[in-house]
């Protein structure tokens, strides 16, 4: 690491060194350098924003605005370089101190020159058009999404995470649009039937953090734990709100609570609002103050499974936690961007355990993360946890499962090295040193380095710093560490390993802690799935079960066996014996997975129809309501035969009933995909029904987006993808494919 901070250091001088022999010359690059940042962070601050934007109605017209920037200037060797990623006939007019000025609009950027500057405060005004990048706009509402570095694409601003501001929103809407954004709304007034919104100043944020949404918005406030919250929603299906709004309220309430606790600082950004969005691209985007979900997320269909309730329970816990780690203390550079990520991770699996007392936590946490992180962490193109960044506009890049996935598991080894207790006073005495400010991962270590005399420098060199993961076999009945791609390097671990009928039978990483591929013989494969759900077998514990599941995929993944359709073969002789939704799911996962990438048409027409057999009767015969919907979901996309198809249509048209089972429309709309993907029908018809029967517009929207890929004709569908290559043909494509799952698996990668 040494070598390549010194490389950056190295490149920031050299820039601003040659900048300063011509100083009006310099061309500043695309998106924000590494050097730039450094430049700016270390001669910029005390930031402040005044925006006024004036939104028309419908979603083509543009949006006009003004701010006023002041901030603190320390040094005037350099001309100042505010990022607007827009066309230069976005800007209108530049004055500095009341003053119209000239200036450069060069590579995305206002270049001001020095000469118009003062050595102290500056006020630079801007009259300009919005950009509509990162505004998503659809005809009666719109929201921004300025992570990571697209706040520059709406309007003029110094565009890093480490020059926090405080942001005053002015906004001008429709007279029935209601909006929403970081700061308390201080005022709301009408104009020549126009709504006015103006919000208060917020505390210090990164830009990436600023956001604001308006539209036709539902709205419901509650006073939880003694905190006001507002929700903003679309749904139009009031009794699914009446259904989900006071647990989303009560789960929000819990998280707050529960991190107040933990870290000992009161919630530090005043109002607390979210907003929930038809079709937003994440889970959830933690801006304070405004957090915007994914509404599908929140507001969940009836027969919900556990791990649809936990995932949203997650979700609600990830954003909450943001809100001290990343929102309150922010990385100082994207490159540590899964700081924050692996905080809200790691703070979101401590506060849903409470919420769910019936589920074992230990195999949630083994299920959720190891199988993704595994996904990548096993290609030669990996990536270290803590990656290096020359440029902002890259950024985007960075994000995955390592962050989301492998990160929550290294962060929870490295609680278990140094104990809760230390950890806890090591990550309040982080925020405290930095709130409302910047740090690093190597920071935190610094502090956790003091604390204790183990080598956690070392340690973090290793898991965090390089990229990889380590496999494991069997010698002279001990588990040991193949040869490392890196030369030298110890995965320092604690693993566990049991085995059976005097060593003969032998179960690596049989607590599911270990992160690693861990080599299994084909004995012990075959003898456990012969025992699965035994009650006295080994194999009855559900940690146990997940982590040999884990084990056995991953060697099929790697060529280790079992064959694919050998693996089908064990998972329809498992899911009978299997009650645990945790598990069933992620059978279920394995058997889709297995069947659409890996069995060739032959082999799957072998278990067609012993494959659907099985998860009808298991879909009429459970009484869990949340196991019920996942195996609906299963034979749903399994089923081929002309019964299945006949299944699936009486379903959708309500001929025919399963006791239990309530198809909510989402369901319907999905059953309608699937008749008319399999074909044997008038696919056309089935999806033209089934738009006229929506009564969502939203999720009517959704649909006239998916339909073209669902065509019989392969020039529309070839059009329809030619189409995405288009980028306002693919503002919302991720919130819209997240409802099409058997558009996702048969034609998604053809959409990128």
């Amino acid at each position: 690491m040494t070598t390549i901070y010194s490389l950056l250091f190295c490149t920031a001088f050299v820039w601003a060194a040659s900048s300063c022999t011509t100083p009006q010359g310099s061309v500043p690059e695309k998106g924000v350098s590494f050097a730039l940042n450094e430049y700016r962070r270390q001669h910029i601050d005390s930031i402040r924003y005044k925006i006024e934007l004036d939104i028309p109605l419908g979603k083509t017209a543009g949006i006009m605005g003004k701010e006023t920037i002041t901030f603190h200037l320390n040094a005037l060797d350099l001309a100042l370089v505010l990022d607007f990623n827009a066309d230069a006939g976005h800007l209108q007019e530049v004055r500095v101190g009341g003053q119209k000025i000239g200036y450069r609009f060069v590579n995305e950027h206002i270049v001001i020159e020095a000469r118009y500057l003062n050595k102290g405060k500056n006020e630079v005004s801007i009259d300009f058009t919005a950009g509509d990048q990162s505004l998503n706009r659809s005809d009666d509402y719109l929201y921004t999404l300025f992570v990571p570095d697209r706040a520059s694409t709406c309007f003029p601003l110094f565009d890093q995470p480490n020059l926090k501001a405080s942001y005053q929103l002015t906004l001008k809407t429709p007279g029935d649009w209601e909006a929403v954004s970081n700061g308390e709304l201080e005022a709301r007034g009408q104009e020549k039937g126009r709504r006015i919104y103006r919000f208060g100043e917020t505390k210090p944020i990164s830009s990436y953090l600023f956001a604001f949404s308006a539209g036709k918005f539902f709205k419901k406030s509650k006073v939880a734990d003694g905190r006001e919250m507002t929700m903003y929603y679309r749904e139009t299906d009031t009794a699914k709100v009446n259904r989900n709004s006071d647990e989303v309220f009560r789960l929000h309430a819990r998280s707050l609570a529960w991190l107040e606790d933990y870290t000992g600082i009161g919630y530090p950004f005043g109002k607390f609002d979210f907003v929930l969005l038809p079709s937003f691209q994440y889970g959830g985007m933690e801006h304070p103050g405004a957090i915007f979900y994914n509404e599908p997320a929140l507001f969940l269909d009836e027969n919900a499974s556990v791990n649809r309730r936990m995932a949203r329970a997650s979700v609600i816990a990830h954003e909450s936690a943001h809100m001290w780690f990343g929102d309150l203390v922010t990385m100082d550079w994207f490159n540590d961007v899964w700081l924050k990520e692996v905080f809200a991770n790691f703070m979101a699996a401590k506060i849903v355990h409470p919420s769910f007392p019936e589920i074992d936590h230990e195999l949630r946490f083994l299920l959720a993360h190891y199988p993704n992180a595994y996904e990548v962490d096993r290609t030669a193109g990996t990536n270290p946890i803590l990656q290096q960044l020359e440029n902002l506009k890259n950024a985007g890049t960075l994000y995955g499962a390592i962050i989301y996935m492998k990160a929550p598991i290294v962060m929870r080894q490295l609680e278990r090295k140094i104990g809760r207790q230390m950890m806890r006073e090591s990550l309040r005495e982080y925020l405290g040193t930095y709130a409302f400010g910047n740090a690093r991962w190597d920071d935190l270590i610094g502090i956790i380095d003091k604390r204790t005399p183990q080598d956690i420098a070392g340690w973090s060199n290793v898991w965090v710093k390089t990229p990889g993961m380590p496999e494991y076999d069997m010698d002279a009945g001990k588990l040991v560490q193949a040869k490392d791609s890196a030369s030298g390097r110890v995965w320092e671990q604690p693993l566990v390993l049991k085995s059976i009928q005097n060593g003969r039978l032998v179960f690596p990483n049989s607590d599911g802690a270990g992160y690693g591929y861990f080599k299994m013989d084909t004995a012990s494969k075959a003898w456990f799935f012969e025992n699965y759900g035994n009650a006295n077998a080994v194999s009855s514990d559900p940690v146990f079960k997940g982590a040999m599941l884990v084990n056995i995929w991953e060697g099929l993944l790697r060529g280790d066996g079992p064959a694919p359709e050998q693996l089908v073969h064990y998972i329809l002789n498992a899911l009978p014996k299997e009650h645990d939704p945790l598990l069933v799911d992620y059978l279920l996962g394995n058997l889709q997975s297995s069947w659409w990438v890996f069995l060739n048409v032959g082999q799957r027409a072998a278990y067609q129809e012993r494959a659907e057999q099985v998860l009808w009767q298991l879909l009429n015969q459970t009484k869990d309501k949340g196991i019920q919907t996942s195996y609906f979901r299963a034979f749903k996309a399994l089923a081929e035969t002309d019964d299945g198809w006949q299944r699936l249509h009486g379903l959708w048209t309500g001929k025919l009933q399963v006791k239990g089972l309530a198809l909510s429309e989402e369901d319907k709309i999905a059953l309608a995909y699937e008749l008319a993907l399999k074909g044997k029908s008038d696919g056309k018809a089935i999806l033209d029904e089934q738009l006229n029967a929506t009564g969502n517009p939203d999720r009517k929207a959704r649909m006239q987006f998916v339909i073209p890929a669902l065509s019989r004709s392969e020039a529309e569908r070839d059009a329809f993808f030619e189409s995405l290559k288009k980028e306002e043909n693919r503002e919302k494509e991720a919130g819209y494919w997240m409802h099409c799952s058997t558009c996702t698996i048969r034609y998604g990668r053809r959409a990128r």
